[in-house]
């Protein structure tokens, strides 16, 4: 019971200062939901991942091509422990952030990642959000 509590409070705290980040510190040329949306959607075709480091590596690379906040990366961290207690609902989160996996902006996201190291999965090519 603890351990979910803790977990719990993990993944709220990463929400609560994603919220306030985006809410203080977005930049004016673009919304800051709009950059969470495409961080996620780079995310997302990188996985499906084995466990939370992978996810979390996916992530690093995401945020870093889309030009995400600084103060991400160390909730990214947090992200590990939240993945592998639950792998299947951030396998829906991932499934759902394939819909946004489209466009020039998305595409020249992605482009970026992929400079960086990330591995997209080749099976989103085939995917109905390609």
């Amino acid at each position: 019971m603890s351990k979910k509590l803790v977990i719990g409070g993990a993944v709220a705290v990463l929400i609560l200062v994603f919220a306030g980040y985006l809410f203080w510190d977005r930049e004016p040329q673009e919304p800051a939901d709009d950059t969470f949306t495409k961080i996620n959607a780079v995310w997302a075709v990188q996985g499906p991942f084995k466990n939370g480091t992978e996810s979390a590596q996916a992530m690093r690379y995401a945020t870093k091509a889309v030009g995400g906040p600084e103060s991400f990366y160390s909730e990214i961290d947090k992200h590990v422990a939240a993945y592998d207690a639950h792998p299947g609902r951030w396998e829906e989160i991932r499934k759902s952030s394939l819909q946004f996996a489209k466009g020039p902006g998305f595409e020249a996201s992605l482009d970026a990642a992929k400079k960086l190291g990330a591995v997209v999965n080749p099976n989103y090519a085939a995917s109905a959000a390609h």
